[in-house]
């Protein structure tokens, strides 16, 4: 369901600094940066960890696999939505935000687009693509009201393959192993999951 951008991109995105375990700022599924193991640690820029603070601050939850677990899984160490809206798709199918949910999702599960139809993705999916605040009070009410196999299901595969979110989960819940267990909600650190694209 995702990924593809130019490195160039990415590089005009943050400073990367050399260090012993490669920074991706690319999301998960790329294979134009270099990155180390998967589930190993590495460093992001400076600010990655006030990053964090500010999706919690947000409303985020630290114990949720698709809070700050799903934001790092799909942009790497950007913390915002690290592609252009919609992610080369269009109406329902478009990827919006830190959390890329698509637009269906959003029109149907988020009160703030509610009544919004298929056409207006860009028109009104811009506000939340640009805003951490309303993405994360938005992926508060899908979590709430989808659960998580079917949301999972729906973020990673739409409405025609609901099934596909199975492995997108474990991941998700990799990763926020990764996160509580080592440690790493309030720094710099970060790790890479080698997920296929949708």
């Amino acid at each position: 369901m995702h990924f593809t951008r130019t490195v160039a991109a990415v590089a005009a995105t943050f400073a990367i600094s050399a260090l012993a375990m490669p920074t991706s700022l690319r999301p998960i599924g790329s294979s134009l940066l270099p990155r180390g193991a998967e589930g190993e640690p590495f460093e992001c820029p400076s600010g990655t960890a006030g990053a964090k603070q500010t999706l919690l601050d947000a409303g985020a939850e630290p114990m949720d696999p698709t809070d700050i677990a799903i934001a790092m899984l799909e942009n790497g160490c950007a913390f915002k939505a690290a592609f252009t809206i919609g992610n080369k798709k269009v109406d329902d199918s478009a990827e919006i935000g830190v959390y890329r949910n698509n637009w269906h999702m959003l029109r149907d599960h988020c009160d703030h687009f509610a009544g919004a139809g298929p056409s207006e993705w860009k028109s009104r999916g811009q506000e939340l693509h640009d805003d951490v605040v309303l993405a994360t009070k938005c992926q508060r009410q899908l979590w709430s009201k989808l659960g998580e196999s079917t949301y999972f299901g729906l973020q990673r595969g739409g409405a025609s393959n609901p099934g596909a979110g199975v492995e997108y989960g474990n991941y998700c819940h990799k990763y926020l192993d990764f996160i509580q267990k080592g440690g790493h909600l309030s720094d710099n650190m970060a790790t890479y999951y080698n997920v296929a694209s949708m």
